[in-house]
């Protein structure tokens, strides 16, 4: 008989919910898929076709809506592709729906000569990357209320 289970990693991270509540926890994170070329980073799971996050958190596994999710925070070390710093610096100051701003650098190299700002946040992924200090913030679009460049 098959065994269906699929080879997983976790990552420590922490989600932030729409109404503010902050959940710390594992996400999985598959090891291999039909699309990978190397393990599965948040970003990937974030902006993926599946709408329910699985995270576990103390012993329990909850899976987490997507469209309530505001941001996810993770060490920069983990996930962090070094070669997304080869678009151009900007600095940045985030407003979320809830809780306080971030200050906050992204990298920006689209095609056709788009860096700036705007280009960055227009991009089509539901979620965006920004680096705040040590960690990376993946803040969901729909929750931004506002951007400073």
């Amino acid at each position: 008989m098959n065994d269906p289970r699929i080879n997983v990693d976790s990552r420590q991270s922490e989600v932030v919910l729409s109404n503010g509540e902050r959940l710390v926890g594992q996400i999985f994170l598959q090891l291999y898929g039909l699309h990978l070329t190397s393990p599965q980073r948040i970003a990937e799971a974030l902006n993926g076709a599946e709408n329910f996050l699985p995270v576990r958190i103390g012993e329990k596994v909850k899976l987490i809506n997507l469209d309530q999710v505001m941001a996810v925070y993770a060490l920069a070390a983990d996930e962090f592709d070094p070669l997304l710093a080869l678009g151009e610096e900007h600095r940045v100051r985030v407003t979320p729906g809830v809780g306080e701003p971030l200050e906050a650098r992204i990298f920006v190299n689209l095609p056709n000569g788009h860096h700036r700002v705007k280009d960055y946040l227009n991009q089509p992924a539901r979620f965006l990357l920004f680096l705040v200090g040590e960690q990376v913030v993946y803040m969901a679009r729909r929750w931004i209320l506002l951007v400073e460049d």
